[in-house]
């Protein structure tokens, strides 16, 4: 069975800004009634200093989703771990899974954007260590007994992170990230795993085959861009403008971050954006595309954009409303 859930990174672009209280509001009721609607799963990913305001907070929205909602899990897609010390992440994450009642996953990666290490003085360099030292410090603040550890980047002796997160051992850790690198990080420490839409069968073949030799069983989620209309003319005409913008964005940080794949001239048509990675039209259309996803990559749960960048929300919630009525059915029926 694959799952669905829904994503924020409550972008305000300057050419569609509304008033920041309007957006954080909006964006939360919907989260709320996206728990009505039957999906799964909300969650949040995070940037620092950008212009159009990308969520840099998200302990502040996880506690207040803790608060709104009851039954959704709610998740990091993902939390850049090497911007953070891991003994407070440790912390915040364990009282947000107090608070939600142990509802919470933890995703986390190296992240790429050389102005973040830069302005928050961490060495790009060293965001690979950095994240493998945060895990390893997770997963030991987690056990709910004084612990010491001796890495590269952190020291310390007999401290105990409490309160304990609700989950026992802690709430699953997911390693994103679309590298080999990021593959086996997650096999190694026996994490969830959750590639990015660009990653293929080889970087979920090596996740399941590096796990098989350390322990669990593989889980994996990923994400794609899913939006719903009665037409695909429809669908496309309604968001993609702001699709476009999203993409454009990205490929300007991958290529300050030194992918060579992201340069060249920013992108004017909306048809260009690969259907493998978008999921736009009517319902059945994004039914049938996850279904070809789905069977190629075996993945347990997908995860999309709500609300694209500057998109009105009635239009956002218009799609949810036709995706939790025809999608989400038939993947459960799908999986009888």
């Amino acid at each position: 069975m694959t799952s669905l859930g829904i994503w924020y990174d409550f972008r305000n672009p300057r050419r569609w800004r509304v008033p920041w209280p309007q957006l954080y509001r909006e964006t939360l009721d919907q989260a709320a009634y996206a728990e009505d609607l039957g999906f799964g799963s909300i969650w949040l990913s995070e940037h620092h200093f950008s212009e159009e305001g990308y969520l840099p907070s998200l302990m502040a929205v996880l506690g207040t989703l803790a608060a709104r909602t009851s039954r959704v899990r709610l998740g990091t897609a993902v939390l850049l771990a090497p911007l953070h010390h891991p003994l407070r992440l440790a912390e915040d994450l364990a009282v947000v899974d107090q608070l939600s009642g142990g509802r919470l996953n933890v995703g986390l990666a190296p992240g790429y954007k050389p102005d973040e290490f830069a302005v928050l003085g961490v060495p790009k360099s060293q965001r690979g260590a950095r994240t493998d030292e945060t895990i390893e410090i997770l997963q030991l603040a987690w056990r709910a007994e004084p612990f010491s550890y001796a890495g590269r980047h952190f020291r310390f002796d007999g401290v105990v992170v409490a309160p304990a997160p609700a989950q026992p051992g802690g709430p699953p850790i997911w390693v994103g990230g679309n590298s080999l690198a990021a593959a086996h990080r997650a096999a190694r420490y026996g994490t969830c795993f959750m590639p990015d839409s660009g990653a293929g069968p080889d970087l979920y073949h090596a996740y399941r085959a590096g796990l098989a030799r350390e322990s669990g069983p593989p889980r994996v989620s990923t994400n794609r861009v899913l939006f719903a209309a009665a037409s695909r003319e429809a669908a496309w005409e309604t968001c993609g403008e702001h699709l476009l913008y999203q993409f454009n964005a990205y490929r300007q940080w991958f290529s300050a971050a030194g992918d060579d794949d992201a340069h060249g001239a920013e992108l004017t048509d909306p048809a260009v954006l690969s259907p493998d990675h978008y999921f736009v039209g009517t319902p059945d259309d994004i039914l049938a595309a996850i279904h070809a996803s789905q069977q190629r990559l075996g993945y347990e749960e997908l995860i999309f954009w709500a609300r694209p960048p500057g998109l009105p929300i009635e239009q956002c919630n218009a799609s949810l409303e036709l995706i939790a009525k025809h999608v989400l059915p038939a993947l459960s029926e799908g999986a009888k």
